[in-house]
């Protein structure tokens, strides 16, 4: 269980999704990261931090209300959350937690970063240097189209999804469509 977030942490998600590979059951990963969170965290501080860790964390927890069946969330460490749920709920639900993120962050950033869009921070060299605000990003692996030998393999298609909605500016999603 993670102190920060009260949710359930590494063992405890390696369960769950080795569980629902081992089932043969439809299922879905939603792999959540946040975006520019070192440089928030440079400007800013851990303490500023953890209040944006909480807030995606009260995030998944709005967007999961209610699911039936219900839903897993996961806090694996740092920035990284996982969301496990049937394939028919991941993109919905990926969604609704992006928008209550991205409605509620900005009030985390200093007013002069909303409003440049940005946050300027003096690096290492004394260069002064631009970050986006922070964002999320969300990759998506699902068994509708392929099998998964183990839950590694899992997390390895949703890592890879994460880097291309990381790609993206701002918020992303990107759910893997490959069948294999």
């Amino acid at each position: 269980m993670s102190p920060l977030t009260g949710l359930p942490g590494n063992v405890r998600i390696e369960d769950e999704i080795a569980g629902r590979v081992n089932s043969g059951s439809p299922f879905a990963v939603a792999y959540l990261d946040l975006d520019n969170f070192k440089a928030f965290n440079d400007a800013h501080g851990f303490l500023r931090g953890d209040k944006v860790i909480l807030l995606l964390a009260k995030a998944l927890r709005l967007a999961v209300e209610g699911a039936d069946p219900p839903v897993f969330i996961g806090h694996v460490g740092g920035d990284d959350f996982v969301l496990v749920c049937r394939p028919e709920q991941v993109e919905e639900l990926s969604r609704a937690a992006v928008e209550a993120f991205d409605r509620d962050v900005p009030a985390l950033h200093d007013p002069a970063d909303v409003a440049r869009g940005h946050l300027e921070i003096v690096d290492r060299q004394g260069v002064m240097r631009s970050f986006p605000l922070v964002s999320l990003s969300v990759g998506v692996a699902t068994s509708e189209r392929r099998r998964f030998g183990d839950y590694r393999e899992v997390v390895v298609v949703a890592t890879e999804m994460k880097g291309v909605a990381k790609g993206e500016s701002g918020s992303a999603i990107a759910v893997d469509r490959r069948t294999i």
